[in-house]
Parts: structure tokens; C-alpha cells; sequence
């Protein structure tokens, strides 16, 4: 197995020439009671860090970070445009969830901001491929279905995000471009994930695939169409309600 995951982790990262947009991989916390923490380190697209904490037994937040920098594969001698990224983005969301027994749902919103540089034609620049960072803000509306068994949690996540690019620079001559286009952009980023349990249920292994589909016409910038990540997770705690409910109904 280990060794197909390597290469498909290439494939799919290298799908997208000189990305602008890299997506993050989806935080589905799947929720069992409240006061339930949890927290994970994801690589494949880029480094992800999440973290997310149930209020109640209904109502859960997030907050996720994003990272990656490959801008040391790219130099002058030998001037490997398609392999220069990077980006940073952090957002945070607020969420309701239901769970009964192993079935369970969930639905989160948020709101972002980060930032990318890449290699690309941009009509705005003149003299064709440029150096630029782009600024952005992203909205997101990300329901979620799963199973959450003892083992094996599964997740379906088809997030919906609004991205908006409200200012490029070109990293060369200088030049500030805002406004660059009068409407933001809609995606559908579907994505399965899965979790295997370990430490009585308190550690888990993670991992995750998803995609980019564009639902905008005129997208002028390039966006990563595949998105592949593994790591490790934690999850501790549980509200005093939640325990003595679950005493009652055993």
C-alpha cells in the first residue's frame, strides 16, 4: 500500500499547474456529545493544522490552518515555474451537529482569509507569466454525513466555498492590483475522509481525498483540482450532561 501512495500523492498534487488556490482538506469533527476536543497535523496538501471543540450537544467550532511553501524548488538556474507555491490561510466556522448511535450529520459555516503566490498568466500584468501573490477570502457552507463507529469513522463532506481574490501584487516590479474581478468565484470541494481509532478512541489516523470542481464561469486564476492528506489526530474531553446521559441510556 505505502508504496502506490507516494506516487498518487505526486500525481495529484502536480495536477494543477502554478496553483493560486490550493483548497484546505475538510475539518469534519463528527461530534459525539458535548465538550469533545479535537485536534490533528494533516500532510499532502501542504501542511493542515484543525482543531475543533463541542459547546454542546448540538453545536460545534473550528478553526483550521493551512500551509505549505515550495518556492525552494524553483531558482534561476533552472527556472521550474510549475513546482513555485505557496500559501497560508486560516479560517473559522461554527457548526450544528446531530448523532444517533453510528449515523450522524453535521453542517458548518465560516469565513477565511489567506494568501498565495504562484507563476501564471494574469491579463491584469503585463508581459505574460508573472510572479504574484494574491489576497483572498473564502466563505464556506460545509454539511457533512457520516458513521461513526467504534474503529472507523467515515465522513462524506461536499463543502461549498465563495472564494474571492481582492488584490494581486506582482512579486517583481511591485505593481498592486485590486479589484481585479467584480465577482467571486463558487467551488463544490466533495472530499471522503476516514479515521482509524486508537488509544480507546482518544488518538486516530486520518486521512482524506477530495476534489475541486468549479461552478463559476471566467475563473482566471489556477486552483489545485485534487487534494490527498494524511496525519495523526487526538480527542479528549465530554461535557458532565452528555456522560451522565449516556450512563442513563446504556
Amino acid at each position: 500500500m505505502q508504496k502506490y501512495l507516494l506516487p498518487l500523492c505526486v500525481i495529484l498534487i502536480a495536477s494543477s499547474c502554478a496553483p493560486v488556490y490550493v483548497p484546505n482538506l475538510r475539518n469534519s469533527p463528527l461530534f459525539t456529545k458535548g465538550g469533545e476536543f479535537q485536534g490533528s497535523m494533516q500532510i499532502g496538501n501542504g501542511l493542515d493544522l484543525q482543531g475543533a471543540l463541542s459547546v454542546s450537544n448540538h453545536i460545534g467550532v473550528m478553526t483550521n490552518y493551512s500551509f505549505e511553501d515550495r518556492s525552494a524548488t524553483t531558482s534561476s538556474s533552472n527556472n521550474n515555474t510549475d513546482d513555485y507555491h505557496k500559501h497560508k490561510f486560516l479560517e473559522g466556522g461554527i457548526g450544528y451537529y446531530e448523532n444517533d448511535g453510528i449515523w450522524c450529520y453535521e453542517i458548518f459555516g465560516g469565513y477565511g482569509k489567506g494568501e498565495a503566490s504562484s507563476y501564471a498568466d494574469y491579463s491584469f500584468f503585463s508581459g505574460g507569466t508573472s510572479q504574484a501573490t494574491g489576497k483572498y477570502e473564502r466563505f464556506f457552507v460545509q454539511p457533512a454525513f457520516g458513521i461513526n463507529k467504534k474503529v472507523m469513522h467515515v465522513s462524506f463532506i461536499p463543502r461549498f466555498s465563495v472564494v474571492n481574490f481582492y488584490q494581486f501584487k506582482d512579486d517583481v516590479t511591485g505593481i498592486v492590483v485590486t479589484n481585479v474581478n467584480s465577482s467571486a468565484k463558487v467551488f463544490v470541494e466533495p472530499a471522503v475522509m476516514g479515521r482509524v481509532n486508537l488509544a480507546n478512541n482518544h488518538l486516530f489516523f486520518t486521512f482524506q481525498v477530495g476534489a475541486t470542481i468549479v461552478a463559476s464561469p471566467d475563473v482566471y486564476f489556477e486552483y489545485r483540482s485534487f487534494q490527498l492528506g494524511t496525519g495523526l489526530g487526538f480527542r479528549f474531553g465530554g461535557s458532565a450532561s452528555s456522560k451522565s446521559k449516556d450512563k442513563t441510556t446504556e
